[in-house]
């Protein structure tokens, strides 16, 4: 009987129950999709980890370098390294690149070296995740350079740098898990060993060097870093750290996968109420039939069975369909992961953990329905039979008298005091367009603040036109002095400044000396947004990075003084700042110019510049490219796109697809909710309708009451996604060396043009839901 009593009520409410259906459906796949994601990435990653062996130390030095040195190191320290292995790379300028119709890399921002395959560890990988093996003539391509510069197997590149010129065909793309991502400011091209000699030979590029270490199961890696710095050995460089590598690879998806899951969340939370309006207007409908029910003796318990095993089948197959498409959807946002990390996920992780997605959203549903339905106990036969007693209540103390209208028609009038009279019936709406605004601007606001030159601040440098980049050349000093020289002299320049990163020993928190990049120069010309405090501005002076400041890393706060290492003196300077930085694994700092240079450990050297009024950035580029060989020019923009790609890249597919979500969810509640509302309303519809008001009439009561609702759903709904959305971003971002993020709003998209299709999108569901004639007799409708 209840199984013939479920399939009628499919019948009769077929529009209704295709709507929660196909909302039910979409939640589990969004959140299935999610899972999956982050189970793939999970799995994939544990796989390149596992085949490319990485390093748990990585030290990167250039200057002199004695490998004996190290291998005597190794050997006292036998109890915490299993395996070293030293890395040399020839480091050449994007100028000395050349590929395509006489086109070089020399706009690029990486550093670009070539190396041979390591013997122990650390190998580099093809797209099938196995190592690497080039012969002689070939080159194997970095996945990014592969991106970036379109360049295909087959394809040929050309080194020229000083006496050398040999043209490489491209064999493969290399997938490098220590230099893959963006964010690493390296990339290796893998070439023969007999090429690499001639290289060698030739003096081909400037030679660096990765020490690397990989530990025992239970090695002690702050340990080792320590004792590495007091024994002085080579460490003119950044040290890293294999979690460093392990959070690069993983940081655009894991960014990607934190949105969807948001995005999951929500949709969660506006399935329940979506269950709980399409409950409520079934049993207002069926007050009458759950009156006859109960006189007839049908217990509480049977007559709940009634609705909920609706809603447990129909919950057990949208689960089903949502969690076998949600395999297929799941390659919209897995692109950059199937590149980067593995172009096989067919793993069975997937598989199980996508199962929490129906699962959850099932037993969701059905306790939501059951806390829902207790409003049946309260129902008495009588009660039902006689009267509406779900629509108990005070009267309105308010009664808005239509005398009162000086400003609106009297359609529209009605329409909004019917909303200020029942708004606790309309804020579930309310809040289902505030949701659904925010899932579709939180995305834009994030993919605009990335795409933005501004979020240069928290990548630790200052808004500017321009970026000049030196690297170590034979000549850096020359050129450095002579661009500063050029740079004053040139009226196109409104105003620059320079830079010079060194790498210096500072006290750690415990007490022993680790090595930092420190940058020293004038900080005001091209100020950063501080979390706390300000830029160096005298001597004895330095701010620090968030991460540097926080309790991993030197644990200090304004005020504090950290002691540097200058010139083998132990000197104290005063913490003036706390910036935010996302580069160098977040840990950096900025000195006063009074700290000087360590010439023994410079790094680079940076000029930033802003050009004059009316003066064509992109000229002034080429000239000093071409100018100054060794030098990387590039606009701000373009650094941070470079930098920052394929996260932006993703982020784009997460705005387009955000945006349909929340489309499909306004239009969906919004027809579920007219729906009730109009049923409800229906003995008052038979009386406006037999007081000569037509059906034109009646509708544009309703539309006028469900737009004010929407666009005040819209107005909070961006408010919040500005708010809420930045606070939300900056937790998520914190580890990554962001703790607070500002987005960077544009206005005419957040404010125009998205609430607009919006209310398009939705006026017009409004328009088409809104249908009051009544076809039957009034004296019927009245009666009843």
């Amino acid at each position: 009987m209840f199984l013939k009593m479920v399939k009628n009520d499919f019948v009769r409410q077929k529009i209704v129950t295709i709507s929660v259906f196909v909302f039910i459906a979409m939640a589990v796949l969004l959140g299935a999709s999610a899972i999956n994601n982050i189970a793939n990435l999970i799995q994939s990653m544990s796989d390149l980890q596992e085949r490319a062996v990485p390093a748990d130390i990585t030290q990167m030095h250039s200057g002199e370098f004695d490998q004996a040195e190290i291998d005597k190191f190794t050997e006292e320290q036998r109890e915490n390294i299993a395996m070293q292995e030293t890395m040399v790379l020839l480091t050449l300028d994007g100028s000395n690149i050349h590929f395509g119709n006489n086109q070089t890399m020399a706009g690029t921002v990486q550093d670009i070296s070539f190396v041979v395959q390591n013997k122990k560890f650390d190998f580099i990988m093809d797209l099938d995740n196995k190592k690497l093996d080039v012969t002689e003539g070939e080159v194997a391509v970095p996945i990014y350079f592969m991106q970036q510069y379109d360049l295909k197997i087959g394809d040929t590149i050309t080194v020229k740098s000083g006496e050398y010129e040999n043209e490489f065909v491209i064999s493969d793309y290399a997938r490098d898990y220590e230099m893959n991502s963006s964010l690493t400011s390296s990339k290796r091209f893998v070439i023969n060993q007999a090429d690499y000699n001639e290289m060698l030979l030739k003096q081909a590029g400037e030679l660096e060097y990765l020490i690397e270490f990989k530990l025992h199961e239970n090695g002690d890696s702050q340990g080792l870093q320590t004792a590495y710095i007091e024994g002085g050995l080579p460490a003119n460089g950044p040290t890293v750290g294999g979690k460093i590598f392990l959070m690069f690879n993983a940081m655009s998806d894991a960014a990607v996968a934190m949105v969807i899951i948001l995005i999951s969340v929500l949709l969660i939370i506006i399935a329940s109420l979506c269950i709980r309006l399409t409950f409520l207007a079934t049993i207002d409908e069926d007050l009458r039939e759950i009156g006859v029910m109960k006189a007839i003796g049908i217990s509480k318990k049977d007559i709940k069975k009634v609705y909920l095993n609706k809603y447990r089948v129909m919950s057990v197959v949208a689960g089903i369909i949502g969690y076998l498409l949600s395999f297929a959807v799941v390659n919209l946002f897995n692109g950059n992961m199937r590149l980067y990390i593995s172009s096989d996920l067919s793993g069975n992780l997937k598989y199980v953990l996508s199962l929490i997605a129906p699962l959850l959203v099932y037993f969701m549903i059905v306790m939501y329905c059951k806390k829902v339905l207790k409003r049946i106990d309260k129902i008495s036969a009588v009660e039902a039979l006689r009267k509406d007693s779900m629509e108990r209540g005070k009267n309105q103390k308010y009664s808005f008298p239509l005398l009162k209208n000086k400003f609106f028609s009297t359609n529209i009038y009605m329409g909004l005091r019917d909303v200020c009279k029942r708004f606790k019936l309309y804020r579930l709406l309310f809040f289902i367009f505030i949701v659904c605004t925010f899932i579709v601007i939180l995305p834009i606001n994030i993919y605009n603040t990335m795409n933005s030159p501004e979020f240069s601040t928290y990548m630790g440098i200052g808004k500017s036109d321009m970026r000049i980049d030196l690297r170590r050349t034979d000549s850096i000093i020359e050129d450095f002095k002579k661009l500063q020289e050029e740079l004053k002299n040139d009226s196109d320049i409104e105003k620059y400044a320079t830079y010079i990163t060194s790498s210096y020993q500072v006290k750690n928190a415990e007490g022993s000396w680790d090595y930092m990049n420190i940058e020293t120069g004038d900080f005001s010309v091209f100020p950063l947004n501080y979390l706390e405090g300000r830029a160096p501005e005298g001597e004895g002076e330095i701010s620090l990075s968030f991460a540097n400041a926080s309790k991993d890393g030197l644990n200090k706060n304004v005020g504090d003084e950290v002691a540097v290492n200058v010139g083998g003196e132990e000197k104290s300077l005063k913490v003036t700042g706390i910036y935010q930085d996302i580069t160098n694994g977040g840990k950096t700092a900025k000195a006063h110019t009074s700290l000087g240079v360590n010439d023994e450990a410079v790094l680079w050297y940076i000029v930033y510049m802003d050009v004059a009024q009316g003066v064509d950035i992109r000229g002034k580029m080429d000239y000093y490219q071409n100018a100054y060989d060794s030098a990387q020019v590039n606009d701000i923009k373009e650094y941070t796109r470079q930098t920052l790609g394929n996260i932006i890249d993703q982020m784009s597919t997460v705005v387009i697809g955000a945006f349909a979500i929340a489309v499909i969810i306004a239009v969906l509640i919004t027809a579920l909710f007219l729906r009730m509302l109009l049923s409800k309303d229906m003995s008052q519809i038979a009386i406006m309708r037999s007081m000569g008001l037509t059906s034109k009439n009646i509708k544009h009561q309703y539309m006028a009451g469900t737009m004010m609702v929407l666009i005040l759903g819209i107005i909070v709904g961006v408010l919040a996604s500005n708010y809420l959305g930045e606070l939300l971003v900056s937790m998520a971002m914190s580890t990554m060396g962001v703790a607070k993020i500002e987005f960077v709003h544009v206005v005419w998209q957040t404010w125009l043009l998205c609430p607009l299709a919006l209310i398009v999108v939705v006026g017009f569901t409004i328009f088409v839901s809104c249908k009051v004639a009544v076809k039957d007799d009034l004296s019927v409708i009245l009666r009843s």
